[in-house]
């Protein structure tokens, strides 16, 4: 596992949407040895309209793969990243490096049918450094301690071989393709074998 810090103290054995998790004043930070992780908030705003504007970031996501949303469309994507931390007790980390502060892009999960989807997106600047390895696993490690999850999901188009490849990183199960939300997607489920996945 990498090596991180969270907080908070794990809570033990409550479901991952119990309304104690919902709690404003936990903070919900993370530290591995490159991120410094906090959950989104609106001034992220600019980092997202810049993100979701990079063609080569956008290329295989949404369901029509490359389109860049509007900057209205990405201000609803952050409110609704923003309001799920509130809503359901968990969603996604803003990603910064810890020596420089300069926005990475984000990481952590989506709800996918009450199972928590793990989703994660980068500047292309920092891809092939195993950022989103270390992202992925600890936000994974952070639901399994402190939110409770035991299963997580995961899905992406089948010619995405980047995120199949951190996805096989993580030791998830390739469970076969799926139409998701009226997009061939390659479905993967990573399931906690102990305290750490």
């Amino acid at each position: 596992m990498q090596n991180m810090t969270v907080n908070p103290e794990p809570i033990s054995a409550l479901p991952f949407a119990s309304s104690d998790l919902r709690d404003t004043a936990v903070d919900h930070q993370i530290r591995t040895l490159r991120l410094y992780m906090r959950p989104v908030n609106e001034s992220d705003l600019n980092d997202f309209i810049a993100i979701f504007s990079d063609p080569a970031v956008v290329g295989f996501i949404g369901i029509e793969a490359g389109a860049i949303p509007g900057a209205q469309e990405i201000e609803q994507l952050l409110n609704g990243a923003v309001n799920a931390w509130v809503t359901r007790g968990y969603g996604r980390w803003s990603m910064f490096d810890c020596k420089t502060d300069e926005f990475i892009g984000f990481c952590g999960f989506r709800s996918e049918l009450g199972v928590p989807e793990l989703i994660c997106m980068l500047h292309e600047r920092f891809w092939g450094q195993g950022i989103a390895a270390e992202a992925a696993t600890a936000c994974i490690d952070y639901g399994c301690q402190s939110l409770g999850f035991t299963t997580v999901k995961a899905y992406t188009r089948p010619a995405h071989s980047r995120a199949r490849r951190v996805l096989e990183k993580l030791d998830a199960e390739f469970t076969g393709y799926t139409n998701f939300h009226g997009v061939s997607g390659a479905s993967y489920t990573l399931v906690q074998k102990s305290t750490d996945f």
